[in-house]
Protein backbone atom coordinates (compact mmCIF):
# COMPACT_ATOMS: atom_id res chain seq x y z
CA UNK A 1 0.00 0.00 0.00
CA UNK A 2 1.36 3.44 -1.15
CA UNK A 3 -0.29 6.35 1.03
CA UNK A 4 0.59 9.57 0.60
CA UNK A 5 0.05 12.50 3.64
CA UNK A 6 -0.08 15.90 2.57
CA UNK A 7 -0.45 19.00 4.53
CA UNK A 8 0.94 22.29 5.49
CA UNK A 9 1.56 21.71 8.94
CA UNK A 10 3.24 19.08 11.01
CA UNK A 11 2.33 15.68 10.25
CA UNK A 12 4.24 13.79 12.57
CA UNK A 13 1.41 12.18 15.00
CA UNK A 14 -0.23 10.91 11.32
CA UNK A 15 3.00 9.98 9.88
CA UNK A 16 4.06 7.98 13.06
CA UNK A 17 0.85 6.51 13.81
CA UNK A 18 0.84 4.83 10.24
CA UNK A 19 4.28 3.99 10.92
CA UNK A 20 3.27 2.02 14.13
CA UNK A 21 0.36 -0.06 12.69
CA UNK A 22 1.98 -0.35 8.73
CA UNK A 23 5.21 -1.75 10.61
CA UNK A 24 3.48 -4.36 12.26
CA UNK A 25 2.01 -5.75 8.67
CA UNK A 26 4.99 -5.63 6.78
CA UNK A 27 8.07 -3.77 5.99
CA UNK A 28 7.77 0.13 5.25
CA UNK A 29 9.70 2.83 4.00
CA UNK A 30 9.03 6.83 4.74
CA UNK A 31 10.36 9.11 2.23
CA UNK A 32 10.24 12.84 3.34
CA UNK A 33 11.92 16.25 3.35
CA UNK A 34 11.02 17.17 6.45
CA UNK A 35 14.30 17.00 8.61
CA UNK A 36 12.29 16.32 11.76
CA UNK A 37 12.56 12.71 10.91
CA UNK A 38 16.60 12.78 10.84
CA UNK A 39 15.85 12.01 14.76
CA UNK A 40 14.88 8.87 14.38
CA UNK A 41 17.99 8.04 12.33
CA UNK A 42 21.87 7.70 13.64
CA UNK A 43 23.66 11.46 14.06
CA UNK A 44 24.49 12.93 10.74
CA UNK A 45 22.55 10.15 8.23
CA UNK A 46 19.80 10.96 6.43
CA UNK A 47 18.63 7.08 5.22
CA UNK A 48 18.69 4.25 7.89
CA UNK A 49 16.47 2.17 9.50
CA UNK A 50 14.04 1.78 12.99
CA UNK A 51 13.35 -1.47 12.66
CA UNK A 52 11.30 -2.91 9.92
CA UNK A 53 10.99 0.87 8.52
CA UNK A 54 12.99 2.37 6.17
CA UNK A 55 13.61 6.19 6.66
CA UNK A 56 14.90 8.77 3.83
CA UNK A 57 14.94 12.17 4.61
CA UNK A 58 15.53 14.09 0.56
CA UNK A 59 14.19 16.95 -1.60
CA UNK A 60 14.04 13.92 -4.38
CA UNK A 61 10.83 13.45 -6.10
CA UNK A 62 8.98 10.35 -5.59
CA UNK A 63 9.91 9.24 -8.94
CA UNK A 64 13.42 9.76 -8.29
CA UNK A 65 13.36 8.83 -4.21
CA UNK A 66 13.70 5.23 -5.18
CA UNK A 67 17.03 5.25 -7.40
CA UNK A 68 18.40 7.48 -4.33
CA UNK A 69 18.05 5.03 -1.55
CA UNK A 70 18.75 1.93 -4.01
CA UNK A 71 14.92 0.08 -3.79
CA UNK A 72 12.75 -0.58 -5.33
CA UNK A 73 8.86 0.07 -4.63
CA UNK A 74 8.22 -3.53 -4.17
CA UNK A 75 10.66 -4.32 -1.42
CA UNK A 76 8.15 -2.64 0.47
CA UNK A 77 4.97 -3.62 1.72
CA UNK A 78 4.22 -0.32 2.59
CA UNK A 79 4.96 3.35 1.24
CA UNK A 80 4.49 6.45 3.11
CA UNK A 81 4.82 9.69 1.29
CA UNK A 82 5.45 13.27 3.32
CA UNK A 83 3.72 14.68 0.52
CA UNK A 84 4.51 18.83 0.10
CA UNK A 85 4.25 19.62 -3.61
CA UNK A 86 4.86 16.74 -5.82
CA UNK A 87 2.22 13.80 -5.96
CA UNK A 88 3.34 10.07 -6.56
CA UNK A 89 1.93 7.61 -8.81
CA UNK A 90 -0.03 4.61 -8.02
CA UNK A 91 -1.25 6.16 -3.99
CA UNK A 92 -3.31 3.69 -2.74
CA UNK A 93 -5.05 6.45 0.14
CA UNK A 94 -4.22 10.09 0.36
CA UNK A 95 -4.03 11.70 3.87
CA UNK A 96 -4.95 15.39 4.29
CA UNK A 97 -3.70 16.78 7.25
CA UNK A 98 -5.01 20.30 7.84
CA UNK A 99 -5.63 22.61 10.69
CA UNK A 100 -6.81 25.99 9.28
CA UNK A 101 -8.87 26.71 6.38
CA UNK A 102 -6.38 25.96 3.00
CA UNK A 103 -5.17 29.14 1.14
CA UNK A 104 -5.53 29.02 -2.86
CA UNK A 105 -2.57 27.23 -3.63
CA UNK A 106 -3.38 24.52 -0.92
CA UNK A 107 -7.22 24.25 -3.06
CA UNK A 108 -5.67 23.64 -5.77
CA UNK A 109 -3.10 21.14 -5.33
CA UNK A 110 -6.21 19.41 -3.08
CA UNK A 111 -8.29 19.18 -6.37
CA UNK A 112 -5.27 17.83 -7.98
CA UNK A 113 -5.00 14.77 -5.69
CA UNK A 114 -8.55 13.70 -6.10
CA UNK A 115 -10.10 11.84 -3.36
CA UNK A 116 -8.14 11.83 0.16
CA UNK A 117 -9.39 11.81 4.00
CA UNK A 118 -8.99 14.51 6.17
CA UNK A 119 -7.63 14.52 9.54
CA UNK A 120 -8.14 17.91 11.42
CA UNK A 121 -5.86 19.05 13.46
CA UNK A 122 -8.44 21.22 15.89
CA UNK A 123 -6.12 24.31 16.79
CA UNK A 124 -9.43 26.77 15.93
CA UNK A 125 -11.76 24.18 18.04
CA UNK A 126 -13.82 23.53 15.34
CA UNK A 127 -14.39 19.96 14.23
CA UNK A 128 -15.16 19.02 10.76
CA UNK A 129 -17.65 16.69 9.27
CA UNK A 130 -16.26 13.55 8.21
CA UNK A 131 -13.12 14.21 9.19
CA UNK A 132 -10.53 12.35 11.91
CA UNK A 133 -10.59 15.10 14.50
CA UNK A 134 -7.67 15.49 16.74
CA UNK A 135 -7.22 17.99 19.63
CA UNK A 136 -3.16 18.26 18.95
CA UNK A 137 -2.80 18.56 22.78
CA UNK A 138 0.75 18.40 24.73
CA UNK A 139 0.53 14.97 25.64
CA UNK A 140 0.57 14.40 21.67
CA UNK A 141 3.74 16.62 21.33
CA UNK A 142 5.58 14.98 24.29
CA UNK A 143 4.58 11.68 22.54
CA UNK A 144 6.04 12.84 19.57
CA UNK A 145 9.45 14.43 21.25
CA UNK A 146 9.91 10.53 23.21
CA UNK A 147 9.70 9.16 20.10
CA UNK A 148 12.07 10.54 18.44
CA UNK A 149 14.61 10.63 21.37
CA UNK A 150 14.18 7.36 22.18
CA UNK A 151 13.46 5.48 18.74
CA UNK A 152 10.39 3.91 19.88
CA UNK A 153 7.48 4.49 18.12
CA UNK A 154 4.63 4.78 21.37
CA UNK A 155 1.47 5.05 20.37
CA UNK A 156 -0.11 8.34 19.91
CA UNK A 157 -2.26 9.39 22.78
CA UNK A 158 -5.04 9.99 20.87
CA UNK A 159 -7.99 7.99 20.94
CA UNK A 160 -9.74 9.85 17.96
CA UNK A 161 -7.17 9.49 15.45
CA UNK A 162 -6.24 6.06 16.06
CA UNK A 163 -10.05 4.94 16.04
CA UNK A 164 -10.34 6.98 12.42
CA UNK A 165 -7.06 5.45 11.07
CA UNK A 166 -7.94 1.81 12.17
CA UNK A 167 -11.19 2.70 10.32
CA UNK A 168 -9.35 3.62 7.79
CA UNK A 169 -6.60 1.31 7.31
CA UNK A 170 -8.56 -2.08 8.75
CA UNK A 171 -10.21 -2.59 5.42
CA UNK A 172 -7.25 -2.38 2.83
CA UNK A 173 -4.79 -4.43 5.23
CA UNK A 174 -7.31 -7.05 5.39
CA UNK A 175 -7.86 -6.88 9.03
CA UNK A 176 -10.53 -5.95 11.36
CA UNK A 177 -10.62 -2.56 12.82
CA UNK A 178 -10.63 -4.16 16.59
CA UNK A 179 -7.10 -5.44 15.33
CA UNK A 180 -5.90 -2.37 14.05
CA UNK A 181 -6.68 -0.40 17.21
CA UNK A 182 -4.93 -2.61 19.44
CA UNK A 183 -1.89 -2.43 16.79
CA UNK A 184 -2.17 1.40 16.89
CA UNK A 185 -2.84 0.98 20.98
CA UNK A 186 0.22 -1.55 21.71
CA UNK A 187 3.53 -1.29 23.37
CA UNK A 188 6.13 -1.55 20.74
CA UNK A 189 9.49 -2.82 20.89
CA UNK A 190 12.43 -2.97 18.22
Amino acid sequence: MQIGVYGYTDKRPVIYALMKILQATGDVALFSNNRHYKRLLEPGETQGHMANIMIAISDATPDEIFEEVSYAPDDFEHVIFDIQDTIPDNLSQIIYVKTYNPNEEEKAFLELLGDYQVVKLTYDGKREKNAINVIPNSLIWKTIENIEFYGVLHAIPSKDLNRGLAAMLAPPLQIKSKTALTLLNRKWSK
